[in-house]
């Protein structure tokens, strides 16, 4: 059943005023009265009616200058203006401010419920098509965040695609995400830029899924020919990414397109020197090399701390930028403790 509703009577005269909540009473209406501008403050904080009938001349201030100067959480209220004076301009004024309806004293009840039961239907379609709007608004919000959501989970579902590949270990992406959001956050990123970076960072090496198993998994070193395959992966896993315009995506193919590159131009797939290669692919070239070096792999031993700080230093300022390396090395105590708790598999 629909409320049905709660009118606020705003009239000087005792006698108006019952004679009003007489007619709207016998239409099961609540009815409230005041009589001043003061006491229709009070009853529109703590009644909330959906209706007000509110006469202009009253007694501590004048109907139309209140109804201007109703508060913007109280512009919900319907308005109806009572008066004894039909002047043109005091309509003009009223329907200006926000009123709905003019009604003209003496009142006829028929015309006074019809003005009523109007307001009310008024009142009742603007909140249930608030209400709309809110279901709405919410259901566009929870999309946005499963949009939000989705790449984050896809760079979570690609460590287990590793592990079936055996391109990387599942653990390696995540050491590199890790790492890159201890080495950004030395840089001045937010630790929320950091994560998202560290995310993006697990899909640098994607694109070695197009890498033959045999030039992959090779014990020692590669020939000039399987090393030029080799370089394509950034290619290729720029290629994988591209495609759909979400920014995640859009970082996660620059990254994996750049991270090869290097200080001094040196690298590869573009030979980008310096600036020209974008930031965040430098930062995950270094803490990528790092891991890199400090692990076991079917073409080489794990490197110590001390071969690996001594290669930075001398590699900063040519291979790698040397505020990142800097970085780095502000960073090797947490990169330790984060490498104990994702150790690589036991026989990768």
């Amino acid at each position: 059943m629909l409320d049905p509703g709660r009118i606020l009577v705003v009239d000087d005269d005792p006698l108006v005023r019952n004679s009003v909540r007489r007619i709207l009473e016998r239409d099961g209406l609540h009815v409230d009265e005041a009589g001043s501008v003061a006491e229709a403050s009070r009853a529109l904080a703590e009644r909330h009616p959906d209706v007000m009938l509110l006469d202009i001349g009253l007694p501590d201030a004048n109907g139309l200058d209140f109804l201007k100067m109703l508060a913007p959480d109280e512009d919900d209220v319907e308005v109806l203006m009572l008066t004894a004076n039909g002047d043109h301009e005091n309509k003009r004024r009223s329907f200006r401010h926000g009123a709905t309806g003019y009604i003209e004293k003496p009142m006829d009840a028929p015309l006074l419920e019809a003005h009523v039961d109007g307001a009310l239907l008024r009142r009742r379609k603007r909140r249930a098509s608030r209400q709309q709007d809110k279901g709405l608004e919410a259901s566009l919000s929870e999309a946005r965040a499963l949009l939000e959501l989705l790449p984050w989970q896809m760079a979570e579902h690609l460590c287990s695609a590793w592990d079936l590949r055996h391109v990387e270990t599942g653990t390696h992406v995540r050491r590199i995400a890790s790492y890159t959001e201890v080495v950004a956050q030395k840089l001045g990123y937010t630790k929320l830029a950091a994560q998202e970076l560290g995310r993006v960072a697990m899909l640098h090496d994607i694109g070695k899924i197009a890498i033959p198993d045999a030039i992959l998994g090779k014990n020692g070193p590669l020939t000039d020919d399987e090393f030029r395959i080799m370089k394509r992966h950034p290619v290729e896993g720029a290629k994988m990414l591209s495609g759909v315009d979400h920014p995640f995506l859009v970082r996660a193919a620059t990254v994996a397109l750049c991270h090869h590159e290097r200080w001094d131009g040196s690298g590869y797939p573009n030979g980008l020197r310096a600036d020209d290669c974008p930031r965040e692919a430098r930062i995950v070239a270094v803490v990528d090399v790092y891991d890199a070096l400090g692990q076991v792999r079917c073409y080489k031993k794990a490197w110590s701390e001390e071969q690996i700080v001594t290669y930075f230093r001398e590699k900063s300022g040519l291979l790698f930028e040397a505020p990142i390396v800097d970085a780095l090395f502000e960073s090797i105590p947490r990169l330790e403790e984060i490498a104990a708790t994702l150790p690589e598999p036991a026989g990768f």
